[in-house]
């Protein structure tokens, strides 16, 4: 009996898998056993034909694969190569003590070249975790290699049957030195709309969910899409997380390496839970987790479904979603950088001075009633944008100097202030008056608990901003002017 080391993936964790082949005498069969599901199953064809198309004979006898551990579901094409490899060693190809020195990865065509899988850089990880080398479709070498050392990139059935004979030399793969890419600020061309820039300003910085709303035309989306440009480039940790769940997701292109700028996601309003938070038939991440590390732009919220809008409530606050299906817990990382547009009513002139709303009153309800309590008590940032003004329309040039400096990429934090506990949040200094501000504050404007810490959060983003260690009065303030409760546009 041979063994073949391979992995199967469990939302983004690779599980060690072994492959464990015997062939006897008995009536010509292929059977596979050990909770296979239909993509593995379907392997066997492709299997067969790799084998033969690659100019081997196959056995006309008893095949039996083994998945173990027998009780843990195995889906993908990733099992093809291992499975091929390991008839070839009962076959007397190569030998048992050759196989142990490998993990194996790969899907196989027909004729026997190696395509592209899956959640190859978790199975890097593993492998590395286990002090083995890893032989992988070359089309995922570079991504393997970048958390893992001995990754050999594998073209065809016929190239591993040679390297394992020790017939032919493959290059291990050489990562590269990571480079993240800095994005350009584009705050300088958008006329007007300050105080929202500044608040922009404020999100990147502390990394604090935000909201904007507004008519028809004042630059909501427009700003919304600049905030991916102000955060700080991916850290070599970050940047191995994000390429970790594209890889799991099936959306990185041949050949890619780690993901070098920050993830920017923007879903079409009528997008469905599952496709939001993730899950389908095989869970896979959704959207929130595809902006992990990243900027989810929600443009108009509130034509979102309600339980859409709401499964939002979890993530924003642990920064990860848990999914439960039959037999299935996955738990994948979520922490994005929410940003939400949205208009104030169906017809979009709610506050609006310069136009009049035809909105009802019953109509106004209805369509706000999607903004619930506890998703406002999570969102730290709010701001009312009113059409510009010709006075708005300046040089370019003037707008540009204006803004030099305010937008400049924040300094990476390990734990940036919108992430703080509250018990974190109680070992601030703040002054006395500061202290008092915010009492009156929390009286008159009713704040709840979660709104009087975020309240702090955002000061302590302001008082990063102004280089001061100690919160102050105007930051108190400043950060008053954000909070929805304050906006009083109805």
């Amino acid at each position: 009996m041979i063994k073949v080391n391979s992995a199967t993936l469990i939302g983004l964790e690779a599980i060690a898998v072994q492959i464990e082949v015997d062939i006897r005498s008995g009536l010509p069969c292929f059977e596979m056993v050990g909770l296979a599901g239909m993509a593995v199953r379907e392997s066997r064809e492709r299997v067969r034909a790799a084998i033969k198309n690659s100019g081997f004979l196959f056995p006309m006898q008893r095949i039996t694969v083994n998945l173990a551990p027998a009780g843990i579901k195995k889906n993908g094409s990733l099992f093809d190569l291992p499975i091929a490899v390991g008839i070839l060693a009962a076959m007397g190809e190569f030998s048992q003590e050759m196989l142990s020195n490998f993990f194996m990865a790969g899907e196989l065509s027909l004729g026997g070249d190696t395509r592209a899988i899956t959640g190859s850089l978790s199975l890097a990880e593993l492998a590395s975790s286990q002090q083995k080398s890893l032989l992988i479709s070359a089309e995922n070498a570079n991504e393997a290699a970048a958390v893992a050392r001995g990754v050999y990139p594998i073209r065809s059935l016929q190239q591993a049957q040679n390297f394992l004979q020790g017939k032919v030399q493959i290059t291990p793969v050489t990562p590269k030195t990571y480079q993240p890419i800095a994005q350009n600020p584009s705050f300088a061309y958008i006329h007007g709309q300050d105080i929202a820039k500044r608040m922009l300003q404020i999100a990147a910085f502390g990394r604090h969910h935000s909201l904007i709303m507004g008519p028809p035309g004042s630059g909501k989306t427009l700003l919304a899409q600049v905030l991916p440009d102000l955060l700080s480039p991916l850290s070599h940790r970050q940047a191995i997380e994000v390429t970790k769940i594209y890889s799991a997701a099936g959306l990185l292109p041949p050949k890619s390496e780690l993901v070098q700028t920050r993830p920017h996601r923007r879903p079409h309003h009528t997008i469905s839970v599952p496709g939001l938070v993730g899950g389908g038939q095989r869970i896979n991440p959704g959207e929130i987790s595809l902006a992990h590390e990243g900027v989810l732009l929600l443009d108009e919220l509130l034509e979102f479904s309600p339980h859409a809008i709401q499964a939002l409530r979890e993530p924003l606050e642990k920064g990860s979603i848990s999914l439960t299906r039959a037999n299935q817990w996955i738990s994948f990382p979520a922490n994005f950088l929410l940003v939400a547009t949205t208009n104030p009513c169906p017809c979009g002139y709610l506050g609006d001075f310069d136009h009049e709303c035809r909105c009802n009153h019953n109509q106004i309800i209805t369509y706000q009633k999607k903004m619930t309590g506890p998703l406002l008590d999570r969102i730290d940032l709010f701001t009312f944008l009113h059409p510009l003004k010709s006075s708005d329309y300046q040089d370019d040039r003037k707008e540009q100097n204006r803004w030099n400096g305010l937008i400049s990429h924040p300094p990476a934090k390990s734990n940036p202030n919108g992430r703080l506990t509250n018990k974190q949040v109680q070992q601030i200094p703040i002054t006395i008056e500061a202290q008092t501000f915010l009492r009156k504050a929390n009286d008159r404007l009713k704040l709840s608990a979660r709104g009087h810490y975020k309240t702090l959060k955002v000061a302590k983003t302001i008082a990063d901003l102004d280089q001061s260690k100690t919160i102050q009065l105007m930051h108190i303030a400043e950060a008053l002017q954000y909070r929805w409760e304050a906006l009083n546009i109805f």
